[in-house]
């Protein structure tokens, strides 16, 4: 489903038509620059999965709390029809948890992609939005991944990249470590509620892998300007050398009203 999603995600932005060129081109931020990470911005909780992906042995083990209840959200992806991909403020549609939700805020990316050593990230998806009438079963699932409890109604940043290894070497990456919104407290990355049970952070060879988060959002939604990401280390993960340090990446909201 998320894949789904994605490609959707990629048609539509290579297919848009000429009369949204104008509008497009008066919001697209200027490409994005990253720069190394300052040490206090990087979370300890950010660092690793909920799991080592060296204790999963090709068999599904008894599931943890978390995994548990990423499974069964992904489950409740599978089972409805997938939700419309929202692009203006103000849209709105059915969750894919239950309930609706709205889109409050997007950041007019078009897809960057950025170079980070072996690695280039295409960040595809970057919206604030919110999410009311959520069904009580998606609720606790929710609330277990976020580590705080959250009600009927929220509001969450979504993220979607993709993480694509361009050489031959075998590298290590634990992906996103924190955003950091200028208002409000720092967000772990290991909140992610869209997260799958399972994630590996092995890229052995030229391979590309998917990556979303939902993180819930608890402050004042008509605050927030910008936000901070920042990525984990990348290293060989064969010696578990650094390659590169963990990084920064400033991603602006732009207004739209």
């Amino acid at each position: 489903m998320f894949v789904f999603h994605l490609l959707f995600a990629l048609a539509l932005l290579g297919g848009s038509g000429s009369s949204n060129d104008a509008t497009s081109a008066q919001l697209e931020i200027n490409p994005l620059q990253p720069h190394p990470a300052d040490s206090e911005l990087v979370l300890e909780s950010g660092l690793k999965p909920f799991r080592s992906e060296l204790t999963y042995k090709g068999l599904k083990p008894d599931y943890n709390p978390f995994e548990q209840a990423a499974s069964d959200l992904q489950d409740k992806l599978f089972e409805s029809a997938p939700s419309p991909l929202l692009s203006e403020p103000g849209d709105t549609g059915t969750f894919d948890y239950g309930g609706q939700f709205k889109l409050l805020n997007a950041v007019p990316l078009k897809q960057q992609s950025i170079e980070f050593g072996p690695l280039t990230i295409h960040i595809m998806d970057v919206q604030l939005l919110e999410a009311r009438g959520i069904p009580e079963d998606s609720r606790e699932n929710i609330s277990i991944l976020n580590q705080e409890d959250i009600g009927p109604d929220m509001t969450y940043i979504k993220i979607i990249y993709s993480v694509e290894n361009t050489t031959d070497q075998n590298i290590g990456f634990y992906g996103l470590n924190s955003i950091h919104p200028n208002t409000g407290y720092p967000i772990s990355a290991d909140r992610n509620f869209m997260r799958k049970p399972y994630v590996y952070h092995q890229y052995d060879g030229v391979v590309m892998d998917n990556m979303g988060y939902g993180l819930v959002y608890t402050d004042d939604p008509d605050k927030l300007e910008s936000i901070e990401l920042v990525f984990n280390r990348i290293y060989d993960y064969d010696t578990g050398e650094t390659i590169v340090e963990p990084t920064s990446l400033n991603i602006p909201f732009t207004v739209q009203k």
